[in-house]
């Protein structure tokens, strides 16, 4: 499998947690957690959830967010960026201690993309409106009721 691809049964599309913003990823829509989809991210769309994240304390309180961190170590021989992505759940600091709070998310060996709060945060696909009235999920450009296209890669607000 090239980095390029991706696994069966998985889809490139959009996906939001409620009162954040939409990300590009890539989802298996069959494997849900408790109902939510778990789904990899580009180390480019990491950098903007780490930026979101971060956001997000500064503006809330770190202690009732989690953030995510894109540390830089220069590049490999083959001019891929190297880097460490961390998770930290600031909430149960006080409790349990950095050790635990902290994890290193590694890149997934098949595709070098990373899973940023898969099976503990509630993500969905992103949908977008049809003209027809009917809402889809993000991956599917076209409307299976009227076939119109979907007119932009935005999802629908």
């Amino acid at each position: 499998m090239t980095r390029s691809s991706i696994p069966p049964g998985s889809v490139r599309t959009r996906v939001t947690i409620t009162g954040t913003e939409n990300y590009e990823a890539v989802v298996d829509p069959s494997d849900r957690w408790n109902g939510f989809v778990s789904p990899y991210f580009t180390l480019d769309t990491v950098r903007q959830l780490s930026a979101d994240t971060l956001a997000m304390a500064e503006a809330g309180g770190y202690d009732y967010a989690d953030t995510v961190h894109v540390i830089d170590g220069g590049s490999e021989a083959d001019g891929t960026p190297r880097a460490i992505v961390l998770h930290i759940s600031w909430t149960f600091l006080a409790d349990e201690g950095p050790a635990q709070v902290a994890s290193i998310i590694s890149p997934r060996e098949e595709d070098g993309l990373y899973c940023i709060g898969g099976w503990e945060w509630t993500w969905s696909i992103s949908t977008w409106g049809c003209a027809c009235g009917n809402c889809w999920d993000h991956h599917k450009d076209t409307c299976p009721d009227c076939g119109d296209k979907r007119t932009t890669n935005e999802p629908t607000p």
